[in-house]
């Protein structure tokens, strides 16, 4: 058990996977009787539903990463309060951390990285990730720890904690037959997606996937030839992406949701879960879908690899390879024993990324920066 709180950092206003993983993280150390704030921007997603949940929020507006008076009240307010650990959660975060950091002997900066994109080469950064004010890293994967290591940070400053979920959630799931009447696809076999619409996700090499798919299931006669793709999400690409799909004649294939609080729903609506991301920190929407038992066909971009294991609970390909992807769903949609296989594999896989074992990973961390380890 630590002697102190955790004071999370986050700079985020709306409601995606990591300020998920944030909220499952306070409420099962909290569980375990440790001290959990939530520092947020005022109205934030997180916020509101870590206040829910009766956890501890602390609303501090930002300004940016170089925001001396956010990073004033967040030092003053974890001395005030017995806060020792301050843990960032975004990349803006991660400054304002630093900058209260400075001020203190007596705080501590731990900082999660999510993503598998190297850090900016601007001098913000090269400051950020250079700091000996950082005691230590999260990484979310093995692979986004080699990025950091690439980025000059040595890999003794680096722990890895997987993102969790709750493994429990989709263990009944509450059925999909109003989607089903809402989006008029009874019959039809369901393939699908759950992702934020931005350039990482590479939107456009799943539609040039369906593309060719379309091609492979006109000629055949088996119930893979009645099928449909939701992409469930909205995000900055979404106009550009719908162009793409009527400029492949695909608005009879694909079906695009905008964001949905109903995920349980579309994961028992759907037959096959795709993934074709050309770079992943982790990628928890994968998780949920393999909780729910559901087989897995995605790109092998970043930690997916270190999730889906091969030809037991899905089918990988290298990422950018629209080809190849479209004949992995193929092969999937053709094949009904091997998707219930893999999915059955799967909700007995996904148990080793419950959110409970992730937080203990990150209070060993804690121990271990608390101890100088």
């Amino acid at each position: 058990m630590i002697p102190t709180g955790v004071l999370h950092l986050t700079t985020a206003r709306s409601w995606r996977g990591g300020e998920q993983q944030v909220l499952y993280l306070a409420l099962a150390l909290s569980a375990e009787g440790i001290r959990q704030c939530i520092v947020a921007p005022p109205g934030s997603e997180l916020g509101k539903r870590a206040r829910r949940e009766g956890l501890e929020v602390l609303e501090i507006p930002m300004l940016g990463e170089i925001d001396f008076f956010a990073a004033s009240r967040i030092r003053k307010y974890a001395l005030a309060n017995d806060y020792r650990l301050l843990h960032a959660h975004t990349a803006k975060a991660h400054a304002l951390g630093l900058l209260a950091r400075k001020k203190s002997e007596l705080l501590r900066l731990i900082v999660s990285r999510r993503v598998d994109f190297p850090a900016r080469p601007n001098f913000l950064s090269r400051m950020k990730y250079q700091s000996p004010f950082v005691d230590r890293y999260i990484a979310i994967s093995h692979n986004v720890k080699k990025i950091l290591v690439q980025d000059g940070i040595s890999q003794e400053r680096i722990s890895v904690a997987y993102s969790g979920i709750d493994s429990l959630k989709f263990k009944k799931l509450p059925g999909s037959s109003q989607l089903r009447k809402e989006f008029a696809c009874e019959g039809h076999m369901i393939l699908g997606n759950v992702a934020a619409l931005v350039d990482h996700k590479d939107h456009r090499t799943l539609l040039e996937a369906v593309g060719i798919l379309e091609e492979l299931t006109d000629r055949s006669e088996g119930p893979e030839h009645d099928w449909k793709l939701f992409i469930v999400g909205q995000g900055e690409l979404e106009s550009s992406l719908k162009s793409l799909c009527e400029e492949l004649h695909l608005e009879n294939r694909v079906i695009f949701t905008g964001f949905r609080q109903d995920i349980p729903a579309f994961l028992d609506l759907f037959d096959i879960f795709i993934m074709s991301s050309k770079e992943e920190g982790l990628g928890t929407a994968v998780l949920d879908a393999m909780a729910a038992g559901l087989p897995v066909v995605a790109t092998a971009g970043g930690g997916i690899p270190e999730m889906v294991d091969h030809q037991k609970g899905g089918l990988l390909s290298p990422p950018r390879g629209p080809r190849m992807l479209a004949e992995n769903i193929y092969r999937m949609m053709a094949k009904s024993g091997l998707r219930k296989r893999y999915g059955s594999y799967n909700r007995k896989r996904v148990k080793d990324f419950d959110y409970h074992n992730t937080a203990m990973q990150n209070l060993a961390v804690y121990e271990s920066v608390l101890g100088g380890g």
